[in-house]
Parts: structure tokens; sequence; C-alpha cells
């Protein structure tokens, strides 16, 4: 049986990643509900450390990515695929590399950059989707990614957190010689906060934009994807191979997991909703009629809402689940990887070695394509990692100890130290004339 990671539910949907639900949406449509469990995880669980991640007991393989999952997926049962002309697949694989290089930008907006919806609604979520303690490593650094997405737009100033944090270092390091306390420079800019830009929220005043950034993707989504209409249509032609589809199932799931988190969640400041209700609301039907008609994972539409077949992970050992998959879902493993997200803070050295250990535990995944002599190479670092570790360990423990009985044997901070010293006599007769001058007169008054 196959094993999906994904991330855990979260805004009424199966998860709180578009790949994620993407990939969710195909299998429902693909594969039948005893082929495969979905497990509930984070990247820091998997050997891939990226989400969604297949993993194949039978092969021992792991697949990464929703367009790897899906071609994996396709391998094993190429039969829908052939029914697609070459320039539907060709055009559904431009549509997915657009949709995935610009609509990611959009949700790290509205999602994780903006402070509000963040704090109110996307950070809650992961709260309550990862394990105890995780909750504190993980979303920050999910933010700064995600931030990071979204960088080149220039929006950054959703991000009020990050603006008071700029401007109050930018205080700190003025070389001006008058300093103003923090109290009276907050009062002041209480009272400027009269004029009408100043009462309008970070979205607000970025409005314009936000509609123009979001109208580059949307509108070639719209034109790509089929209508209310027809995608109801399609429902009753999937076994008719000669019916002619614009888009592939694979580029229609993708595009349901995008629009799904631009339109479900409950957010304070849902400027990405309001354009798409004003100005797409054939995306919306889309999303909609697609959730609903086809994988039925939403209860909306004329579509009953689907088991998923959601393996237990509170009893994660009984549910026939392979070692693998189990390993970072142990209580070990859970503290295993909230000790990683510990040194991920670390300064200066936390984030090198993140990258350098995320890149060599994938290097000794074992993908569908990985040759025997690529895993024995693979293992063979695996090993040389593992003496590594151990034999650094083994010095810093002996430096450790060394050090400890040196500082025993200082002298303890603080005491007086008292030196004792034997007396030297010198003779007079030593110091030449003078001396046996003065040895004289030593002597006649003795």
């Amino acid at each position: 049986m196959l094993e999906l990671h994904v991330w855990g539910p979260a805004f009424g949907l199966p998860s709180i990643d578009a790949e994620c639900l993407g990939t969710i949406a195909y299998f429902t449509e693909t594969l039948d509900e005893t082929e495969y469990q979905l497990i509930q995880s984070s990247p820091s669980a998997v050997p891939t450390h990226h989400l969604p991640a297949l993993h194949d007991p039978a092969q021992n393989t792991w697949t990464s990515g929703f367009s790897a999952i899906t071609a994996h997926i396709q391998s094993r049962n190429p039969q829908p695929q052939s029914r697609y002309t070459k320039k539907v697949q060709a055009d559904s694989t431009a549509y997915k590399a657009f949709l995935t290089e610009n609509a990611t930008p959009l949700i790290s907006l509205s999602l994780y950059v903006s402070s509000a919806n963040w704090a109110a609604t996307t950070r809650p979520a992961y709260s309550k989707i990862l394990p105890f303690g995780l909750g504190w490593t993980e979303p920050p650094a999910i933010r700064a990614a995600m931030s990071a997405r979204a960088a080149h737009l220039g929006l950054s100033s959703l991000d009020t957190d990050a603006e008071a944090e700029k401007a109050e270092a930018a205080a700190k390091a003025d070389p001006s010689w008058v300093h103003v306390p923090e109290s009276i420079r907050r009062s002041m800019a209480q009272r400027r906060k009269n004029a009408v830009r100043d009462k309008l929220t970070p979205e607000e005043r970025s409005r314009i934009r936000l509609e123009g950034i979001t109208a580059e993707v949307l509108d070639v989504l719209a034109e790509a994807l089929p209508s209310k209409e027809e995608d109801e249509k399609e429902v009753y032609e999937d076994e008719d191979e000669d019916a002619e589809e614009t888009t592939t199932l694979e580029f229609r799931c993708l595009a349901f997991g995008y629009l799904a988190l631009m339109l479900l969640p409950e957010v304070p400041r849902p400027w990405l909703r309001e354009i798409m209700d004003a100005k797409y609301p054939g995306l919306c039907d889309f999303a909609g009629a697609f959730a609903g008609g086809r994988c039925g994972i939403l209860g909306t539409g004329h579509g009953t809402k689907r088991k998923l077949p959601w393996a237990e992970v509170k009893n994660i050992d009984s549910d026939g689940l392979s070692t693998t998959a189990r390993q970072g879902h142990t209580f070990s493993g859970v503290l295993t990887r909230f000790a990683q997200g510990m040194v991920r803070k670390l300064p200066l050295v936390g984030e090198e070695w993140s990258r350098w250990w995320a890149q060599r535990r994938a290097g000794g995944v074992r993908t569908p394509t990985t040759t025997e002599s690529q895993a024995l190479v693979a293992m063979r670092n695996a090993n040389k990692d593992l003496v590594l570790i151990t034999s650094g360990g083994l010095s810093l423990v002996g430096i450790t100890v060394g050090l400890f009985y040196l500082y025993r044997g200082l002298q303890p901070f603080g005491a007086p130290v008292q030196t004792w010293r034997t007396p030297v006599s010198i003779a007079l007769t030593g110091l030449g004339a003078a001396g046996t001058m003065f040895a004289g007169v030593d002597d006649h008054l003795i």
C-alpha cells in the first residue's frame, strides 16, 4: 500500500498546502481508497524534506513533489494519460509551471506575509497540525520560506511585525545626538494617525498593486480552466475515450489546490477572496464544482463528502505502516525533529548545518530511478557521515571532560592567595669593601 505524506488538514480542507491538496485530489480520482494511505506529516519527518512525499514500501522508494508523484502514478497505470493529445499535455505542463511559479506568491502574501492573517489564522492552524513542541520551531521557518517566495513583489509592508522591527532598529542606529524615548515616539505617531491613509490597513493601502498581481495570475487560469458547466459535463464523459479535454486531470487538481487556499481560509483581511468573488466568479465555481462534484472532499455542490484514508498518527504502530513511515512520528522522532529545529535557530551555524543535514539526508533517499550503484554510494556516504558524527561527538565529550577537570584544579575564585618562600640570608662580606667595613661594625656592636 502506498503511503502519501502530506501536511495536515486546515481551513476545512484536507491539507494546508496547495501541492498536497492537488495530490490528494489526484489520488481520489485515479486510485482506490484501499491502494494508499494518507499520513499527516511535515518536511522534517520525511527523508526528502519536502511535501508531498510518496513512499512505496514494496520498492522502498521515495518520490517528492506533485509532478514527480503524478508521473510515478501514471507510470503504474499509463492508460488515463494516453487519452490526451500531445498539445493538451504540453499546454498543461506549461500551465502547471506557470501556476507553481506565480500562484504561490499570492498565497504567501495572503496567508504568510500578512501579519494579521498569519497571527489570526495560519499560525493557529499549524499549531493544531504539528505535534507538541514543533509548533514553536517549524512555523517561523515556514513563514520565512514562504515570505521569500513573494519577496520579489515588493509588498513586505503587509508584514507589520517586520516593519516595526526595522523601524526600531533604524531608530537605535540613528547617529543623532538627540535620542527620542520610545514612548514619546509612539505618542507622536499616534497623533499623526488622523490622515485617511494612516487609518487604512496595509492591505488596503496596497490594494491596487495586489489586484494587479492577482490579475496577472488569475486571467491565465480563467482562460485555461473549464467553466462550471464544462467541468460538470466532463464528469459524465470520463469513460468516453473520444471526449475532447483542453487540460489534463493533474493540472486541474493542482489548480484546485491553489484556488481552494485562495477562497476558503477565514482570514481577517480577505483581500484575495474579495478579488476572486468580484472579478473571477468562474474560478470560484470551478473550485466548488471540482471539489464537490469530482473529488467530493469538501461536501459541497452535488457530491458527497468522501472519507479519505487517513492513517491515525496516535496509533501509528497499529496501522500497518512501514518502519520508515513511523520513524518521524514516534516520541524519539518528534524529539529529534524538535532538536533539529532548535539547532536551526543557532546564529551563524544553524542555517548552514540544517542545509547540510537536509542535503545529506536527501542524498541517501532511494527514488524509483535510483540504480544499485547509486544506492551503494549513498549507503557509503551515510556510513561516513555516521563515523564523522560519532567521532565528532566523542571528541566533544573528551574536550568537555578535560575542561571540567581543568576547572576543578583551579583555585576557588575570590580566595586569598598565600605564597610561602624560604628566607635567603646574604653575608655582608659578599658586598665588597663596603660590606667588609659594615661587617666589622656589626661585629663591634655585638
